[in-house]
Parts: structure tokens; C-alpha cells; sequence
């Protein structure tokens, strides 16, 4: 049950984190870098949005959902005990991959680093190690009688 308290805490850090973000693009004020990173550059590119949509809004919606995940974990709601290991496996690879992406990107296309998008996505590698270690630690390996 530790690793579903962990895991909830991080998607609220990452809520945090992304709300931040969504907020400083909808009301076009600058965000707060404190001199680390070139946070302006990345947020008023191209690739800070998908159709219109801040991919900081994306982080957002993927913590808000692996929060949802987490605390049904720990409610003990039937669905979720049977299907949250998965669930949060296949949201935070998927979280992952999209991070490692706009990475890529900060680094190689914009050569800027936004503090904020490194701590999401770290939020998503530690959420993504944990979920794996849950679904390896919890899958039942036991034969098939018969």
C-alpha cells in the first residue's frame, strides 16, 4: 500500500506542477524560473501545445488520472485492486515516452531547459519505476492447475 500513498503524492506534486504551467500559458504571464533553465523559451514555442492544447494541461490530465488510480487502489475498490497495476503501468510508460520526447526536444531543437517540465517529468520516471516494480511484485506467477 506504501507505493499507492507514493504514487498519489507524486501525482499531486505533478497536478501542481502542470497547473502552474497551464496557468502562467492561459493568463500569458511569464514563468518564474529563478534563473534555472530558459523556462519562457520552452512555454512560448511551438511545441508547447497540441491543437491549441498546453501540453502542460496533457501532464495534468495524465497526474489528475494516475491520482484517480492510486487512491481507488487504496479505497480497495474492486476494479481498481484488479486492474490498477496495469493501469498505472500503461499511463506512466505512456507519460514517460511523451516526457522523453519533449526532452528531446528542449534539449536538441529549442536548447533551452525549462526547470518545471524536468520536474514533471521526473514526477512520471518515479511514478513509471514504481508502477513497474508493482506490477512485477503483485502479478501472480503461480501455474495453472491442471
Amino acid at each position: 500500500m506504501l507505493r499507492w500513498g507514493v504514487l498519489a503524492i507524486l501525482a499531486l506534486a505533478g497536478m501542481g506542477v502542470a497547473a502552474y504551467l497551464t496557468y502562467t500559458h492561459y493568463a500569458d504571464k511569464v514563468v518564474a524560473c529563478g534563473g534555472f533553465g530558459k523556462c519562457e523559451t520552452v512555454q512560448q514555442s511551438e511545441y508547447s501545445t497540441i491543437a491549441g492544447v498546453p501540453v502542460a494541461l496533457l501532464g495534468g490530465l495524465a497526474a489528475a488520472a494516475l491520482l484517480a488510480i492510486a487512491l481507488g487502489r487504496l479505497s480497495g475498490l474492486p476494479l481498481a485492486v484488479e486492474w490498477a497495476s496495469l493501469a498505472a503501468l500503461a499511463l506512466t510508460t505512456a507519460s514517460v515516452a511523451f516526457a522523453a520526447y519533449l526532452t528531446y526536444i528542449e534539449f536538441f531543437v529549442l536548447e533551452a531547459i525549462c526547470i518545471y517540465c524536468v520536474a514533471l517529468a521526473s514526477i512520471f520516471g518515479t511514478s513509471w519505476l514504481i508502477s513497474l516494480a508493482d506490477s512485477l511484485l503483485t502479478r501472480d506467477i503461480s501455474p495453472e492447475p491442471g
